[in-house]
């Protein structure tokens, strides 16, 4: 029997494609166990849904889901789906990075050093990300007083004109007059033995 070359061109992409498929999961596991950790922000800057979660730099997970929580004061709640072998140890803490100087926001876990992990559905402690906005008001308020500070200075200065050339004068009279007493030491060392009158 033969076969036309339509037929053998399609069991040659049949063979491609499954020879393909067998390659592809064996190197590749599709099912990867996954379980969720929660975490809270006050602040939670630029992070959303499918965000990268990072544990000591390695990425491990996705932000799975990003709510507001009204407790005592309004927080926002991360859910973080993590791959099981991502463990999370008790003092890990959370914290919003960057990827880059202006990248995309990112959650990462610091390791930790406690000996027992968290259990999925458990809480990560997290630290809120410094806001910009609070930046600025610091560095606007630093500049104030500082404006204020050398605003008092020159007055001082100014005002005090007198007393400080007096000063000034006064240093120089004793810088000279020490000079003129340690060369006359010098020259007649035998004058320390006896006082003046």
């Amino acid at each position: 029997m033969r076969f036309s070359n339509e037929i053998k061109a399609g069991l040659v992409v049949i063979v491609a494609v499954l020879i393909a498929a067998v390659f592809f999961l064996k190197t590749t596991t599709l099912q990867t166990s996954k379980y969720t950790l929660k975490t809270y922000f006050i602040y939670a800057g630029d992070i959303e849904k499918d965000a990268v979660v990072k544990l000591s730099g390695i990425e491990v997970g996705r932000v799975m889901d990003v709510n507001f929580v009204y407790d005592d004061a309004t927080k926002v709640e991360c859910i973080l789906e993590l791959n099981q072998k991502a463990r999370v140890r008790k003092d890990s803490i959370a914290y919003i990075g960057t990827s880059g100087f202006i990248g995309d926001a990112y959650i990462g876990i610091t390791p930790g050093e406690a000996a027992e992990f968290i259990e999925p559905n458990g809480i990560v402690a997290s630290e809120d990300p410094i806001q910009m906005r609070i930046l600025m008001k610091k560095a606007d308020s630093i500049a104030n007083n500082l404006d204020k500070t050398l605003a008092e200075v020159k007055s001082l200065v100014v005002d005090n004109r007198e007393h400080l050339d007096n000063v000034v004068v006064n240093l120089e009279s004793t810088t000279q007059n020490f000079k003129e007493f340690s060369e006359d030491v010098k020259k007649h060392p035998w004058k320390l033995l006896f006082k003046g009158e």
